[in-house]
């Protein structure tokens, strides 16, 4: 019995990492923008769902190639260290989900305002507002809202669905 239990656990386990590689699991990475491969990992979180959410991301060789690879269509070595070396971010994004505000790794600070009011120019399911310059991000994929939406959404998991 003892030994089937083994022999089950370890065939789990072993189709698991066979079915999902390491560090593709949802939330490990956080874009920083729309175009493919425009990503981040997370390297660690702190306060999740609090007033003192943090995320630290960290810009890796990996995460250059696949813009390389998925957007540029350049393999070349070349095109990850220039990647890794114009990338400038932060090495964390950070939320306080009491007051549904964060700042993402361009030091940008944005708020949640909750449902959005639906128009001809609103596309969004949410409003978010860019503390900056007052603006809601329409929805659009040149305002940012997915990249802003899916860092308040893993800051502050629960609040948007």
């Amino acid at each position: 019995m003892r030994t089937n239990i083994f022999r089950l656990c370890t065939a789990l386990l072993l189709a698991l990492s066979l079915a999902v590689p390491l560090g593709a699991l949802a939330g490990d990475r956080i874009y920083y923008g729309t175009r493919a491969g425009m990503h981040v990992t997370t390297v660690g979180k702190s306060g999740i769902g609090t007033a003192n959410a943090v995320i630290l991301i960290k810009h890796t060789p990996e995460d250059a190639k696949a813009v390389c690879v998925e957007y540029l269509v350049d393999e070349s070595p070349d095109c990850v260290r220039r990647m890794l070396a114009e990338l400038k971010i932060a090495d964390r994004v950070s939320g306080n989900c009491t007051t549904r505000t964060w700042t993402d790794m361009y030091d940008g600070r944005y708020a949640f305002m909750g449902e959005a009011k639906k128009s001809d120019d609103m596309i969004a399911d949410y409003a978010i507002k860019d503390l900056r310059t007052g603006e809601i991000l329409d929805g659009s994929p040149p305002s940012g809202y997915d990249v802003q939406l899916t860092i308040f959404q893993q800051l502050c998991p629960g609040v948007a669905k």
